[in-house]
């Protein structure tokens, strides 16, 4: 009997060596498993880092586009403006035009009133001149 007991008690160290032989593959394994989890970590680090990048070249862009837009309504108020301006200055220009038309010919009557003043004051000068003859 102590020889059936000694077989199972070696049998038992031989089960519980294979046990502790398990076990460390299983820490092994489990140790593996730790090192691809943080490698994963690692990868989702760097895709939020990668994602948080994107995200501030979107923010980015669109500020830019804002920018733009405020750029294009200005430049079409500035548009507006510069066509209401030409506008005004076309009408002046006109006003102008028509009132130097205006003196232009009053200027010429004027002129062509001196001048008959003028005739009819040499006209006036020759008469007297031959009346003092």
């Amino acid at each position: 009997m102590e020889k059936i007991l000694n077989k199972i008690l070696d049998r038992l160290d031989s089960m519980d060596k294979r046990f502790d032989s398990v076990d460390a593959r299983f820490d092994a394994v489990d140790a593996r498993f730790d090192a691809v989890d943080a490698r994963f970590d690692a990868v989702d680090a760097r895709f939020d880092a990668v994602d948080a990048r994107f995200d501030a070249v979107d923010n980015r862009f669109e500020s830019m586009e804002n920018r733009l837009v405020n750029l294009e309504k200005g430049q079409e108020s500035l548009l507006s403006e510069q066509s209401e301006m030409r506008k005004e200055v076309a009408f002046y220009y006109g006003s102008l035009m028509k009132k130097l038309d205006e003196t232009k010919s009053e200027l010429s009557s004027e002129i062509k009133h001196v001048s008959n003043v003028q005739k009819q004051h040499q006209d006036v000068l020759e008469i007297l001149n031959e009346k003092q003859q």
